[in-house]
């Protein structure tokens, strides 16, 4: 009988490419999952992986075993978790990736404080704007901005997000503060730049009016926490997602311009690599991480929605 100890070892070293990773995971030594590995290989009279002494790679067969084991053993976890009660602590190691400014202006407190309430559970957070393939990386989830393309992903909306634009108040009562989108082209605007590209096209939508203005500005950065800070040191005007400049806005370091025109919706989405069962501390994290981005909106002003004919194309890459 196969032991569910050599498939955990066995599905971890896949995902992580690496047996002595897997080892440090699981919490034993590089002997004894390398010893798992044999046995199961014993047993089952194939090959798993090819390996030297730093990588691990899996042979045809190890991929076709690793898919059909995988899922199985999640359900096992389910399984364990539910007949302990759905009050059991949960622990146990959270892969995930997120934009820069969403993982430090948001993100951050909200992995404090879900520890404070399960402190079994680790994060390994991978924080970049760059979009990373969930597929070939070992990565529970990702946080995202924007309309997704078609894929094998799994997505779920967490909610809807606006653009606004901020400046500081000693800004506004030196250079006055814009009401309308065309009053941003006497304005210095900070840019925020992806892929080579400047996004100096700013969209927004009054009712069913819509306008997009070309500004310009001084400053232009590819680091969209850059892009904050600079508003922030009173620099010029920022195209911020809410959700990045919430803090700001209450807290009265930042204030938003052109109140009454809103910016393109960027909505916020969780994706996760294919559609198998999740385990219970993520989902248990997503179920959180909803409910206080729920709780802030719910506190902020909720502006009306933009069309559903404006392009993504126009709001940007992300959340710059």
């Amino acid at each position: 009988m196969t032991s569910l100890n050599d498939l955990h070892v066995f599905v971890e070293a896949a995902r992580l490419g690496s047996l002595s990773a897997a080892a440090r995971r699981l919490g034993r030594t590089p002997a004894a999952a390398s010893a798992s590995l044999k046995r199961l290989e014993a047993e089952l009279g194939i090959r798993l992986v090819e390996r030297n002494t730093r990588t691990l790679r899996l042979t045809p067969e190890g991929m076709l075993y690793r898919d059909q084991v995988e899922p199985g053993l999640a359900l096992l976890d389910e399984a364990r978790h539910a007949i302990h009660g759905e009050c059991d602590d949960v622990g146990g190691e959270i892969r995930l990736t997120a934009p820069i400014d969403f993982a430090r202006q948001v993100l951050r407190p909200v992995l404090n404080d879900f520890q404070r309430q399960h402190p079994q559970v680790r994060f390994t957070l991978l924080a970049g704007d760059e979009v990373r393939d969930l597929v070939s990386e070992p990565l529970d989830l990702a946080i995202r901005f924007g309309e997704l393309p078609d894929s094998a992903l799994v997505a779920r909306k967490l909610l809807d997000n606006r653009r606004v634009v901020v400046g500081t108040p000693d800004y506004f009562e030196r250079h006055g503060r814009p009401r309308r989108p065309e009053d941003l082209l006497t304005h210095n605007c900070l840019i925020y730049m992806s892929g080579g590209m400047a996004y100096r096209r700013w969209p927004f939508q009054r009712g069913r009016q819509t306008v997009v203005v070309e500004v310009h500005g001084d400053r232009i950065s590819n680091d969209g926490s850059l892009v904050r800070e600079w508003a922030l040191d009173g620099a010029g005007l920022a195209f911020k997602s809410e959700l990045d400049v919430r803090a700001d806005l209450a807290a009265g370091r930042l204030a938003e311009a052109c109140k009454e025109w809103r910016g393109l919706s960027l909505p916020l989405h969780v994706v996760f690599p294919g559609g198998g069962p999740r385990p219970v501390r993520v989902r248990r994290f997503v179920e959180f991480l909803r409910a206080r981005l729920q709780q802030g909106e719910a506190a902020s002003r909720c502006l009306p929605g933009p069309s559903p004919g404006q392009r993504q194309a126009e709001s940007g890459p992300g959340p710059g």
